[in-house]
């Protein structure tokens, strides 16, 4: 719109110069209304058109269009007019608002035009005199036409400079925009991942307090109940199993110490056969406790041939210390819930899995109906099923008619 008001300055400019030399003021007058209807709605047209596009060519502006438009001729045949009813050079000027053509062909047609119309108009009777001041004023319009034109391309070359660098400071107001919510996902990511990391140790140490306390403490209780029992047939059998409670109780002590140490080294790896001795010091204390019936059996993979050489198969920390936890969990459930007398321990495995199942002899209420409700309420049940899942295993519990079995599978990652 600047453009516009600047072609609009020039036809009004033209206009006052050509007062002195025309005598219809009036067709004048007309004419530089339409020209500055024509100019304003050709800078419209402009801004629109598809084949309009700034080229920055050696330090000047072009605006090129894919070919001539209409109203670019309805524009050169006002501009004609006018500068012939003008009757003088400053009619000519008008030329300089035509932006289709550069500042240079601007003048050139505006002169032409003019001696043209110089010569008609004198029927070539012209004296050294004339021709002398026709060329005066031929220079003058010129250089008139092309001082509006070059100032036209200036105003235009400023504007292009303005919006290139809003177009930057907007463009580095958005990277600013985006790298600030950038900045804040990952400040609230990293609390996340820190929170979520909490939240891991927390369940770690009360899932390793109640798979190691909870049944030592559970296995003292009976063994003192067993105690009592004994106390008045047989004092000594009833003191070894006070004995016995009594060291219960002190492994307790030790396994809220171990599970907090765990914590600490919980990285690192195991060899199987220190998994196996595990489960074989839990199912020897379980029988000493409960005398119930265990049965064990491996089929582990103990060595793994690695360079041609064979060497023992190692197992993650967390899984030893995940998977002796959920054996005493299930022996535990299988007397207290189900009063199962006889377990079947399967512990196997490859390169790549173990596995740990459970099956006893017990009686239960578990089925497939009420099993989302018995898991979310049992703590110890619960917290086996999320240690598999976050680590990538399965598990499974099944109430069958000879008893219970539960499974649990877990990756072998080193």
């Amino acid at each position: 719109m600047k453009y516009a008001i600047i072609n609009i300055f020039i036809i009004i400019a033209a206009s006052v110069g050509s007062i002195f030399f025309t005598g219809a003021l009036s067709v004048l007058i007309m004419l530089s209304g339409l020209m500055m209807v024509i100019v304003t709605y050709a800078i419209l047209e402009d801004d629109q058109f598809e084949g309009e596009e700034n080229i920055e060519t050696g330090g000047e502006v072009k605006l090129h269009r894919n070919s001539f438009s209409v109203i670019t001729a309805v524009k050169f045949v006002a501009a004609c007019a006018f500068a012939v009813v003008s009757g003088g050079f400053p009619g000519f000027a008008v030329f300089a608002v035509f932006d289709e053509w550069k500042w240079a062909v601007n003048g050139l047609i505006a002169t032409v035009l003019f001696v043209v119309s110089s010569a008609v108009r004198t029927n070539s009777s012209l004296d050294s005199r004339d021709i002398a001041m026709l060329v005066v004023e031929s220079l003058a319009l010129m250089a008139i036409v092309m001082i509006l034109s070059l100032a036209k391309l200036l105003v235009r070359n400023l504007e292009i400079k303005k919006e290139a660098d809003r177009a930057r400071v907007l463009n580095s107001n958005v990277s600013e925009m985006h790298e600030k919510r950038l900045n804040r996902e990952l400040v609230k990511q990293n609390y996340l991942a820190d929170k979520n990391a909490r939240l891991l140790e927390r369940e770690n140490i009360s899932r390793n307090i109640h798979n190691s306390v909870g049944h030592s403490i559970t296995a003292a209780i009976m063994t003192l109940d067993a105690a009592d029992m004994l106390y008045d047939v047989k004092p000594d059998e009833a003191r070894k199993r006070m004995n016995d409670a009594n060291e219960r109780i002190r492994g307790s002590l030790e396994s809220i110490r171990r599970a907090v140490r765990t914590l600490d080294d919980a990285e690192g790896a195991m060899p199987i056969s220190d998994l196996k001795a595990a489960v074989e010091g839990i199912v020897d204390d379980f029988i000493m406790d409960t005398e119930r019936r265990v049965d064990v059996i491996y089929d582990l993979p103990e060595d793994a041939e690695t360079g041609g050489k064979n060497k023992e198969l190692q197992i993650e920390k967390q899984h030893v210390e995940f998977l002796t936890g959920v054996l005493e969990e299930l022996l535990t459930n299988g007397v207290k819930h189900g009063n199962a007398t006889k377990f079947i321990v399967i512990l196997t495995g490859d390169s790549a899995h173990i596995r740990l199942e459970v099956k006893d002899d017990g009686k239960s209420d578990f089925t497939d109906d009420n099993s989302k409700a018995r898991i979310d309420k049992g703590f110890g049940v619960k917290k086996i099923i999320s240690y598999a899942e976050r680590c990538g295993g399965k598990t499974s519990f099944v109430n069958e008619e000879d008893g219970f079995r539960a499974t649990v599978e877990l990756p072998i990652l080193l």
